[in-house]
């Protein structure tokens, strides 16, 4: 089974999901990317599979929301800014 995105917006952000099954393991794995003004920031991957589809997307729409968030909330100088990705 191939990936199967979802995307949504949040603070200035847009994440996209991408969640697909691993034969081997049996289990879905997946990642969210983060953009922020167009520019990819951010990668999470989960530290484990899941059993079902709908698992893995919460876990991963739960840590985004949770990177984001924590984002807004620190001061932000040169010195902290992301780096290419």
């Amino acid at each position: 089974m191939s990936p199967s995105p979802e995307a949504f917006e949040h603070a200035g952000w847009t994440v996209r999901i991408l969640v697909a099954w691993d034969q081997p393991s049996q289990r879905f794995e997946g990642r969210a990317e983060l953009a922020q003004r167009g520019a990819m920031k951010c990668r999470i991957n989960l530290p484990r599979g899941f059993q079902s589809r709908e698992d893995a997307m919460t876990s991963l729409h739960r840590r985004a929301l949770a990177f984001i968030d924590d984002w807004q909330q620190r001061t932000h100088d040169a010195e902290s800014e992301f780096s290419e990705l």
